[in-house]
């Protein structure tokens, strides 16, 4: 079998280096944009006009305005926040230019007052919109097609910490079939998801970590209770996928934005009242909360959480708010995890969590290399893989033909038709 020259293997990958180093600067922008936001909503704000910052009135009011503010930029600005992230997977063509401060304003804005989606979906999109177009104008000779894969690549690698994943997921996600060798074929994408990867963690940026106890070897009723974690978490999420897609119906016949995200933004703030900062953002903070509290919470209270975090990701998805799926389903299965081990103490917490995201991820990305190498990236243990690995095969079989989350519009987005 022959093998590129060489020397092209050496271009393509000093370029993969330099896109996946170049991946980490919006990520890392992003998200100290959106920690500046929610201590400014929920901590300078109350501060300085003498309340408390979690008062239920007051995540009502912070999320509702939110949702209207989002609302007014999908329907004002230029670039109109981009797409629909409900019409829109993981992977996609590059967006224009014009779409991306649009896009990146009401992403900041919704997660920093605690909607509750994730930044993967629109960081991939800003990342490789700007890549397509500054290496256009560098090496107009590499094709489009290829930018984007080292950048879709890069930034799972920097979003979640799986570098073997992305590569794979990238070919999962899109259908796209390899020509020649499949080593040849992701050795670049792999590169530029590595070096993301490694970025991150030389920059001391957070990581897509929980501290569990360590998880060190397999038993038959290991392998037993994570198959039924796994699955069961699947049949929930699948649940909320069907509510899903007929919220999202309802919301879109609204027609005019800052009414459906207002309302999406009401609708919100009474979840973040129910079941508080833990069932409203989805980043690797509440995640770790969520594990580090769990042993002093009781039962019920762990599944009053789960329950208003998964109905506040629903509502979110569907009334219009931007944001990605990846984080935000791992860290529903973070809850469903604490849960099965609260029900079950004798499934270690190492895997009943890692179980679980595997179901919730899954489901919601429609990425089986996904939903197997993050939680193994999570709970920092490979020994959990063997049984991810058969517990993948009931999730896939209850998912692989149902409905999923990426809805097809209507009718052309505004952010396309623009610029």
């Amino acid at each position: 079998m022959e093998h590129p020259d060489a020397r092209v293997i050496a271009r393509e990958a000093v370029l993969a280096v330099l896109v996946g180093i170049a991946a980490a600067v919006i990520p890392i922008a992003v998200a100290d944009a959106v920690r500046v936001t929610a201590e400014t909503l929920y901590v300078r704000v109350p501060r300085a006009l003498g309340f408390a910052g979690d008062a239920p009135w007051w995540i009502v009011v912070v999320l509702t305005g939110v949702g209207v503010g989002v609302g007014t930029i999908v329907w004002l600005v230029p670039g109109h926040g981009g797409r629909d992230s409900a019409t829109a997977g993981l992977v996609g063509p590059p967006i224009s230019l014009s779409a991306l401060p649009s896009l990146v304003v009401v992403l900041v804005l919704a997660l920093g007052a605690g909607v509750s989606l994730s930044p993967e979906n629109v960081l991939i999109s800003v990342n490789a919109a700007l890549a397509v177009w500054v290496l256009a104008r560098l090496r107009p000779a590499v094709a489009s097609e290829r930018v984007v894969a080292l950048a879709t690549a890069a930034t799972i690698g920097v979003q979640f910490g799986t570098p073997i994943a992305a590569p794979l997921a990238y070919l999962e996600l899109t259908g796209r079939q390899v020509r020649g060798n499949l080593w040849d074929a992701l050795l670049a994408p792999l590169v530029a998801a590595g070096t993301g990867a490694a970025t991150m963690a030389v920059l001391r940026q957070p990581v897509l970590t929980i501290d569990v106890p360590e998880y060190a070897a397999t038993t038959l009723s290991d392998l037993l209770g994570g198959v039924a974690i796994a699955a069961a978490t699947a049949v929930v999420v699948l649940g909320a996928v069907y509510v899903y897609r007929t919220l999202h119906a309802v919301f879109h016949r609204i027609r005019h934005p800052v009414l459906m995200t207002g309302l999406g933004g009401v609708v919100l703030g009474v979840l973040g009242i129910l079941g508080g900062p833990l069932a409203m953002f989805k980043d690797v903070e509440t995640m770790r909360a969520l594990v580090s509290t769990a042993p002093e919470t009781s039962g019920p209270r762990l599944v009053a959480v789960g329950a208003c975090s998964l109905a506040g990701f629903v509502v979110a998805a569907a009334s219009g708010f931007r944001g990605g799926r990846v984080i935000a389903s791992a860290v529903l299965g973070v809850n469903a995890g604490v849960i099965a081990h609260a029900l079950v103490p004798s499934v270690p917490v190492a895997l009943a969590v890692a179980s679980a995201v595997l179901g919730a991820v899954v489901v919601g990305v429609r990425s089986c290399w996904l939903g197997i190498f993050i939680p193994v990236a999570m709970v920092g243990s490979v020994a959990v893989l063997p049984v991810l690995c058969v517990a993948v095969l009931p999730v896939w079989l209850l998912t692989a033909h149902s409905p999923g989350m990426t809805i097809r519009p209507a009718r052309p987005e505004a952010s396309e038709e623009s610029g």
